[in-house]
């Protein structure tokens, strides 16, 4: 194609038509910056393509790290429901006094309230993705917006556990020093092979004791106010989930 322009402006040129040699130099030119631009609008499109496969690997890699972590919340959140309604149990019967449980009774009821939460969210793509600026480049405002709450909301949460596992190793403490955490165990179904302690029991009279009543009070307290932290992180998550589901399907 070059030699064939060529062949062409030297034929003009030793024929000495002046003008038309002008009017197909233009035209050389025009044709030079249309391809110019042809070129770098490949280009763009190509680079395009590259962002837009890059935002959907990391939308797609967002929705299955929010879809684990809600799968394992909501896990939490329900044995979170059986130590509050222990809990809740154990203060009515202590402000009711109204005590006719047995030994074997009791164990069932503070076995309910032996936990505390221990969920900790992956969060390896959000990282990764503030880490290497990714996080600014998704374009759905949305979802960053969602994105930067659910950072705060966490950071509450994170806060507020420390003070739930103080108050949590309380209400065990005391049941260590006046009752017996074996036979709590023994009804634990990882460790179901335990038996029975012979030498110490959880007594109805435990109900009667204020420092009980205090530490289970606390220790209700938090757990309320942690499956509100809960709840509020599950709603923000099931709206990250649900916006970068709605993206990955433009």
């Amino acid at each position: 194609m070059i030699k064939f322009f060529r062949k062409i402006r030297r034929r003009l040129m030793k024929e000495n038509k002046f003008s038309k040699y002008l009017l197909y130099a233009i035209g050389e030119i025009v044709l030079v910056v249309i391809g110019i631009l042809i070129a770098l609008q490949i280009n763009n499109w190509n680079q395009d393509r590259i962002v837009k496969k890059h935002n959907y690997i990391i939308l797609q890699n967002l929705n299955e790290e929010f879809n684990e972590n809600l799968i394992e919340l909501d896990s939490s959140i329900k044995r979170l429901d059986d130590v509050i309604e222990g809990l809740d149990t154990l203060l009515l019967l202590m402000r009711t006094q109204d005590i006719t449980l047995t030994h074997r009774e009791l164990d069932k009821l503070l076995n309910k309230t032996f936990w505390m939460p221990n969920w900790s969210p992956s969060s390896f793509v959000l990282v990764e993705l503030k880490s290497s600026g990714g996080l600014s480049k998704l374009k759905s405002r949305n979802l960053k917006s969602l994105l930067f709450k659910w950072e705060r909301e966490f950071e509450n949460l994170d806060n507020n556990k420390g003070i739930f596992q103080q108050y949590g190793a309380e209400y065990i403490e005391f049941i260590t020093k006046n009752g017996s955490v074996r036979n709590i165990d023994a009804l634990t179904e990882s460790t179901n092979n335990l038996l029975q302690s012979t030498i110490a029991e959880n007594s109805p009279e435990l109900l009667k004791n204020p420092e009980f009543e205090n530490r289970a009070d606390n220790f209700y307290f938090l757990a309320v106010r942690s499956k509100s932290y809960f709840q509020s992180l599950r709603d923000l998550m099931k709206d990250i989930i649900e916006v970068s589901n709605t993206e990955l399907k433009q």
